[in-house]
């Protein structure tokens, strides 16, 4: 009986996907999120009716602005909603207190107030990027529209904030109660499905010595340190959250550092200098699922399997090397199990109670344009909206300044642009339609959730497809504003357009400075993040570089994605992916000598490995004429051999300050082609 029910149900799925052949390609979960997002409409909205509030048309547009697929998203950007709206909204009383007969000073303070607002929004992520944004341009929603009646302010400002309270409330409330989407699964889920290559790169490199390129992982690191946008989402929705949390950011620093590893590793072993035991130790203690130690307990077990073979076998500085980039992948790959049963079950034990920091490398220059686009952009609407004299302008100049100040994260703001000039006449058309020949049949609340059914599933499903989201913003935010949907409605056509028609000109306007003011380069982001991998490198061969750890890691693996990004967005030439092989050498060295310092820093506790240390600390201060290569063959040579004879952690500290040096011999060697290509260390030879 099951069987038949499975091929019936199989037939009608196939007679489905015959009679609509595009319904394969709409995105996954589309129906229950338009459905979610429909009942928080009629919830808001009846509330708000029912409340008689001033501004119930605020209520739709916060609800459409919250609409997110998944739980975590919709509840943490709810959260960030009200901040920025409480930030925005005390900006605005001080701007209108301050200038409210200086028409001039106001909209200069709006404008500064607009651009600073930018490029935090910029310099930040996820939501906490959108809350930056909107206290932005709620200045601009609520200031500028009352310029012409100051007095208004604050009950404007309370209005509004009881409306967004209100929609907020809406979504929070259908998103627990639907059981939508857990972030939280997605974010394990991801973790999960990046175990798999990860574990493939570490064998890879474990037991072939094979390196896949740089490309390659760096395009992984992308993969796992985009997982953070999830993150965010996930701690609003979790019990016990921090923790979880936690072992999410530990599995993610740990993923990072097996591919540093087994880029290292892979590179490294390629050269057939490490003896046979050595490798046949290496691979013996990595098949071994049951050891659960850190870095140094993993050096000595290898250590063990060596001398069980060859008892006299003492690790060379190439083999010290292999064996340190082992033991630190395997430790990590511990940790990594580690991180995910914290996320999983949200216990975890003492020792991985340090909160573990992910860092990101954040761009000025792309934060400084789009703070200086919002600027100009926002002087230059206000100047169009002063020469015409409109009494309604400022509604265009408001619409405008949210257009520019939500663009200004965005990575293709011609996209953005577009999605406006799209968007918004498709929204008036929408709302022109609902209006004028369908709320004239009906005027209860009922008829009106049924009629707003159709635009929420369009919207919605605009909203999930990355091609069309712009769109998608734009028309399903501004419906209900465009729509006026009051207490009483109006159905005057001559009101209805005059409203509009400032709603164009913002589209227009904003369409106009985005596309055309400053469009983004991908060839000039690509450079500056270039540079900025270079500062990292030239910090790090003075000395002043950034210590090791997972956020040095997570910071590098970033700085190589963002450009990486961006070179991905260029035309496909052989040149760039050279480009890309010499900047991650860059990194590789970078992170090399921010590892030796801490090996030596290390070494220096142990008396009998201190001149050694103190040695390695001066070799590894790199300066011009660039005599490298010596001083730390040098500082190499004076490290006491890791004799079976020493204690324990002194054999751990003299392998990894043996490692460390050779680390950075081998990546200078690397790099130092590149970086007199590039004028680096000419530059620094120079001054």
């Amino acid at each position: 009986m099951a069987g038949i029910q499975a091929s019936y149900r199989q037939r009608i799925h196939d007679r489905a996907r015959a009679l609509l052949p595009w319904v394969d390609r709409l995105p996954s979960g589309w129906v229950g999120f338009s459905l979610r997002t429909w009942c928080a409409l009629v919830l808001g909205l009846t509330t708000a009716f029912w409340l008689q509030l001033d501004n119930p048309l605020l209520v739709g547009v916060t609800v459409m602005i919250l609409a997110q697929p998944l739980r975590g998203q919709a509840l943490s950007k709810a959260f960030y909603r009200l901040l920025g709206t409480l930030v925005g909204m005390g900006v605005s009383i001080v701007l209108v207190a301050v200038w409210n007969q200086q028409r001039g000073p106001f909209l200069g303070g709006v404008a500064l107030w607009l651009a600073a607002c930018a490029f935090v929004g910029s310099l930040e992520r996820d939501f906490r990027s959108y809350a930056a944004l909107l206290s932005g341009y709620t200045v601009a929603l609520v200031a500028v529209n009352c310029i012409d009646t100051p007095q208004n302010v604050f009950n404007i400002a309370i209005s509004r904030a009881s409306a967004i309270t209100l929609g907020v409330f809406s979504v929070a409330v259908i998103n627990i109660l639907s059981g939508s989407p857990e972030a939280w699964r997605g974010l394990a889920d991801g973790l999960k499905q990046l175990t798999r290559p990860i574990s493939e790169t570490a064998r890879a490199a474990l037991q072939h010595g094979y390196d896949r390129g740089a490309q390659a992982d760096i395009r992984l690191g992308a993969r796992v340190l985009a997982l953070t946008t999830r993150l965010s989402y996930a701690r609003t929705e979790l019990e016990r959250g921090g923790m979880r949390a936690n072992g999410a950011r530990l599995a993610m620093t740990c993923m990072l550092s097996v591919l540093d590893c087994a880029h290292g590793l892979g590179r490294h072993t390629s050269h057939d200098s490490i003896a046979p035991v050595v490798a046949d130790a290496i691979a013996c203690i990595a098949r071994r699922t049951d050891l659960r130690t850190d870095q140094a307990g993993f050096t000595l077990h290898i250590l063990d399997a060596i001398r069980a073979t060859q008892p006299g076998h003492v690790p060379s500085h190439e083999e010290a090397f292999a064996i340190e980039r082992a033991a630190c992948m395997l430790s990590a790959r511990t940790q990594l199990h580690v991180g995910q049963d914290m996320l999983a079950e949200g216990t975890g034990a003492a020792e991985h109670g340090t909160t573990v920091n992910i860092a990101i490398q954040p761009n000025y220059v792309l934060a400084f344009i789009g703070a200086l686009r919002v600027l100009i952009g926002f002087s230059f609407a206000a100047g169009v909206c002063v020469v015409t004299g409109l009494p309604g302008a400022t509604v265009a100049l408001a619409q405008t300044a949210l257009t520019l100040t939500l663009a200004a994260t965005n990575v293709d703001t011609a996209r953005f642009g577009m999605g406006a000039v799209i968007g918004m006449p498709c929204s008036v058309l929408a709302a022109g339609m609902l209006n004028f020949f369908v709320l004239l049949h009906g005027a209860d609340m009922p008829f009106l959730a049924l009629t707003l059914l159709p635009q929420t599933f369009i919207a919605c499903l605009l909203l999930m497809r990355p091609s069309t989201a712009a769109i998608g913003f734009n028309y399903g935010v501004f419906f209900f504003a465009i729509l006026g949907l009051d207490n009483h409605q109006s159905y005057n056509p001559t009101e209805f357009l005059n409203r509009n028609i400032f709603y164009l000109l913002a589209a227009l306007l904003a369409f106009i400075t985005l596309v055309l003011l400053f469009p983004p380069s991908a060839r000039r982001q690509r450079f500056w993040m270039g540079a900025t991998i270079v500062r990292a490198l030239e910090r790090q061969m003075a000395g002043r570089g950034q210590t090791d750890g997972p956020t040095r890691l997570t910071r590098a693996y970033d700085r190589l994605a963002q450009m990486q990004f961006w070179t991905d967005r260029l035309p496909a030439a052989a040149c760039h992916a050279r480009q890309m092989e010499s900047f991650a050498t860059f990194t590789e060295l970078e992170g090399a000598l921010a590892r030796a310092r801490l090996y030596a820093r290390q070494a220096q506790k142990s008396p009998l490995l201190r001149p050694a240390a103190e040695r390695a600390q001066r070799a590894l201060v790199l300066r011009a004429p660039w005599d490298v290569i010596a001083p730390l063959q040098q500082a190499m040579a004076a490290v006491p051999a890791p004799t079976a004879h020493l204690p324990p952690q002194t054999q751990v500290a003299a392998v990894n300050l043996l490692a460390g040096l050779n680390a950075v011999l081998r990546a200078w060697q690397v790099a130092e082609a590149p970086l007199r290509h590039y004028g680096i260390i000419q530059r620094r030879k120079a001054t």
